[in-house]
């Protein structure tokens, strides 16, 4: 049996969370009833055209419903709006940061509670512990139902405000690696502890061709797929190049970068500083279709990450998965969960965080010994097949949430239905 399900993100769409739009795609292929609740509409200049689909769908704030919710549960329960109020007081009080966007958070919270109502959602699911989490936790409370959230990197590594608070209320919570787990339950403690539980991010194997790169005349081909921020350590791929160019300059190589986002000047500037140019190519964000395109002509696929001084680091990432389910041998940091994926001399080669050398290292190893990196290519997607297979591992999150609803005893709604008199006036 299926259920009506809310996901609460923080944007939708986002061309670098293709993750949740490939959940919420399969779990709608598998039966499910997915209402998609945004904190805010990002509006990109590049839509995933699976996204473009579901985007006049997804539920935004608005200041009418907003302010109707929060008049209609004072009018109705003040005292569980006033309780909900001061517990989101009291777990951001460290931070002034988060307490500005968390009093936001709960208004649009409270707003969504009732549309969730309405709706007649079941169960509540959150990607990422921070805002997510406390907007789903806010509308359950309100509710009386159940739900969930997946912790993938910031969220625990740096954005952790409240963080285990909301996992001790919570059903359950998901992590993306076997490293998140053990950091999280040592944040929350043994007690909470039971209730984490991993769930790999998948990627469709099957719409990726393995097509081994057999390298003919003609510049080499370096891929990298990430978001232009600190933590993806982009400028020691760019910097590596630049070495590549000093120690084997027989070697001719075209390096491409998908993806945008704030550090794009500061590697543009890197880039000239370099001289490397004509080897360097920083394309911006891209469809999926154009990733699978770029994919089939790389040969070596890198993602230097590393942690921002502001904490941040990946999680696992997905284009990690993409790569290897495409044949491309891969270089990726030793850091967080990647290991798990990026199994060094296994599946990929690893190189320490913030090591232009070791990058460059890696690369020559690969275009030196291509028998080696064929057999590791074959391996790693072995592996995503297993382990990171999006069907099985959406089926897996479906079969949490079956028996969470069906345990549960669904408690009466704490909002007057639709119609009322409160709602009637504020709407009026």
């Amino acid at each position: 049996m299926t259920y009506r399900l809310a996901y609460v993100v923080s944007r939708f769409p986002l061309t670098t969370e293709t993750f949740i739009l490939r959940e919420v795609v399969e779990l709608t292929r598998l039966g499910w009833s997915v209402e998609l609740f945004s904190i805010r509409h990002p509006r990109e200049p590049v839509v995933h055209s699976e996204a473009k689909d579901l985007e006049p769908l997804v539920h935004y704030p608005g200041w009418q419903p907003l302010l109707a919710g929060n008049v209609r549960l004072l009018a109705w329960r003040s005292k569980i709006w006033l309780r909900l109020l001061a517990s989101t007081l009291r777990g951001n009080l460290r931070s002034p940061t988060f307490l500005v966007k968390s009093l936001v958070v709960f208004s649009v919270a409270v707003g969504w509670a009732s549309e969730m109502e309405r709706l007649g959602i079941r169960h509540i699911h959150a990607h990422f512990g921070s805002y997510p989490a406390l907007a789903a936790f806010l509308a359950a409370e309100i509710q009386g139902i159940g739900f969930s959230f997946t912790v993938h990197a910031h969220d625990l590594y740096a954005d952790n405000v409240m963080l285990a608070e909301k996992v001790r209320r919570a059903r359950f919570v998901i992590t993306v690696s076997e490293f998140n787990r053990r950091r999280l339950c040592t944040l929350v403690g043994s007690d909470a502890a039971q209730r984490v539980h991993v769930v790999r991010c998948g990627v469709n194997v099957g719409s990726y061709s393995f097509g081994l790169y057999r390298h003919t005349p003609g510049p080499r081909a370096l891929l990298s797929v990430a978001a232009l921020r600190e933590y993806k350590g982009l400028a020691y791929l760019i910097r590596a190049c630049a070495l590549l160019r000093e120690t084997a300059p027989q070697e001719s190589f075209v390096c491409r970068i998908v993806g945008d986002g704030p550090e794009r000047a500061a590697l543009e500037r890197l880039i000239r500083e370099l001289r490397v140019e004509d080897c360097i190519q920083l394309l911006g964000a891209c469809e999926d279709y154009v990733v699978k395109d770029l994919l089939a002509q790389a040969d070596t696929f890198v993602l230097p990450s590393v942690v921002a001084r502001n904490g941040y680091m990946d999680g696992i990432p997905v284009a990690l998965m993409e790569a290897m389910a495409g044949g491309v041998p891969v270089i990726a940091s030793q850091l967080s969960g990647i290991p798990e994926l990026v199994r060094h001399h296994d599946t990929g080669l690893l190189v320490p965080p913030n090591n232009a050398e070791a990058i460059r290292d890696a690369i020559l190893c690969c275009w030196r010994y291509p028998e080696a990196a064929e057999q590791r290519a074959r391996r790693a997607r072995a592996l995503v097949e297993r382990e990171y297979n999006l069907e099985a591992n959406t089926r897996d999150l479906a079969s949490a949430y079956e028996r969470m609803v069906d345990a549960q005893r669904v408690l009466p709604p704490l909002l007057p239905r639709s119609g009322s008199v409160v709602e009637q006036t504020v709407s009026n």
